[in-house]
């Protein structure tokens, strides 16, 4: 029941650790870590810190625009093991250099997190914003590492309900092994990078679309590898996919309309034939990939899946959101 955020970590605060927290009823977001401009002087700098197995929930209520947590110009942090939900606007955002700017945003760590209910809230309020994410990245972040998160019920009113979004400059990002669901504009946006790495996701359920990307560039923009992509309305690739610098292969794509994976295939900007024919999916299968229960949320898959069969890796959801607090000390992620 506070104005703005719950807990603030600014400038100097290094190797500090948050753990079992609940933060409840915020004007604004729940934790902020870091500062928006960038300090040359090491004592001034924050790093190092962790936020593990807390509760954030149940904000925005003043100040719409607020995050969960927010990660400015900070590195090497932990962010993991934690219930976020029920904002109006984004998750968790990380880092504050809109372009290939300088950044302090490096090596930071985003993993076994539970994200849901963002925008578009639990109780059926909103979504009220645009350009939002469960997860939402600005600037070079080299080393920054999202990984085995649960996203889920994500929504915009206009524009912009991603489930993982690369906005201006997110260069040098890892996203793996995560899992991500109704969204209303797609499980993974790019606007503009260089050298991301997306794989062995599960992206399902977008509304409008599945995945865009929104600005072509003369440098790699990012390889799409692996992953599952599932969904039953919208089209599958939607924005800007001129150029051909960048990587699609050995996914797997179900439309569960049951359309055929021939050269009538709409993909959005191209169909599926002259896509293969620029060099994209070369590898990639239109198939069932056998989850346990989908209309359930129950995305493991089932012995015999095609994916395994290509290489895709299970995802561990057990793992995901706080954990009792004897699995803590000696497990840390």
């Amino acid at each position: 029941h506070v104005g703005t955020y719950g807990i603030e970590l600014w400038q100097g605060c290094q190797s500090n650790r948050i753990s079992y927290c609940n933060l409840d009823d915020l004007g604004a977001g729940g934790m902020k870590l870091g500062e928006g401009g960038i300090s040359t002087k090491a004592m001034e700098q924050t790093f190092g810190n962790e936020v593990t197995d807390c509760r954030i929930e149940n904000g925005g209520k003043l100040f719409h625009s607020a995050v969960g947590v927010w990660i400015g110009q900070t590195f090497n942090n932990t962010l993991a093991h934690n219930l976020i939900h029920d904002f109006y606007y984004t998750g968790i955002s990380v880092g504050w250099t809109w372009g290939y700017g300088p950044s302090l945003a490096t090596n930071n760590l985003i993993a076994f997190n539970h994200i849901h209910h963002i925008g578009d809230t639990s109780d059926g309020a909103g979504p009220i914003l645009s350009d939002m994410g469960g997860i939402y990245t600005l600037g070079p972040q080299p080393g920054t590492r999202i990984l085995n998160n649960l996203w889920h019920d994500i929504g915009a009113i206009h524009y912009g309900g991603w489930g993982i979004y690369f906005d201006e400059g997110s260069s040098g990002l890892v996203a793996k092994s995560n899992v991500v669901y109704r969204t209303t504009h797609g499980g993974f946006h790019q606007h503009y990078g260089e050298t991301n790495v997306v794989q062995n996701n599960i992206f399902a359920f977008g509304r409008d679309q599945q995945i865009q990307r929104s600005r072509p560039e003369g440098h790699s923009s990012f390889s799409f590898e692996t992953n599952i992509v599932y969904f039953d309305s919208g089209s599958l690739l939607a924005g800007d996919w001129g150029g051909e610098n960048f990587r699609m292969e050995r996914n797997i794509y179900f439309d569960l309309r049951a359309l055929k994976a021939d050269g009538s295939y709409a993909l959005g900007p191209a169909n599926w034939d002259d896509w293969r024919k620029r060099g994209h999916d070369t590898n990639s299968i239109f198939i069932d990939p056998l989850f346990r229960d989908a209309k359930t949320n129950d995305f493991q898959l089932r012995s015999g899946s095609p994916a395994l069969a290509g290489g895709f890796l299970p995802i561990r959801m057990e793992a995901v959101g706080p954990r009792p607090k004897t699995e803590q000390r000696g497990n840390r992620p």
